[in-house]
């Protein structure tokens, strides 16, 4: 499953109109899963892309691009 199909699966679950307990729990399972496999992914990416790639984490937020962190 790719990164898209997961994020829009977690929302959709996260914005349903009744949280149910096991919606609730889901959501939650699912929220922690991204937020450590982020981890995973910028340590790879570091990995192969090096100093590059350092420096544009310096220059992009992580989760939330509108944030801005350009200097």
């Amino acid at each position: 499953m790719n990164g898209e199909k997961v994020m829009s699966m977690a929302i959709s679950f996260w914005a349903a109109p009744k949280m149910t307990a096991g919606h609730l729990m889901f959501s939650a399972v699912m929220t922690a899963y991204m937020l450590i496999g982020i981890q995973f992914e910028e340590r790879d990416l570091v990995k192969i892309f090096g100093d590059d790639y350092r420096n544009y984490r310096e220059r992009v937020p992580m989760l939330i691009p509108v944030t801005g962190k350009n200097k």
